[in-house]
């Protein structure tokens, strides 16, 4: 990994194509940046309203498939 700091923000795994159980998880990091906090809350704030949106097309596409979550 580069120099600098980096936060770790998930982590994925992916699926093994015979059995389709998960391969080990990987940890996710994005490079951190000095932003102070004036610029991170707006950016929070426009994210979790982003995530909401994306919860809401996907329960309502759920429900017009038939398909209880």
């Amino acid at each position: 990994m580069a120099k600098g700091k980096y936060i770790q923000v998930g982590v994925t795994a992916m699926r093994d194509p015979k059995t389709g159980d998960f391969l080990p998880a990987i940890p996710l990091y994005v490079k951190a940046e000095d932003v102070g906090e004036d610029a991170e809350k707006p950016m929070l704030e426009d994210f979790a309203k982003l995530m909401a949106l994306r919860m809401k097309q996907y329960k309502t596409g759920c429900k017009a498939a038939g398909v209880a979550i």
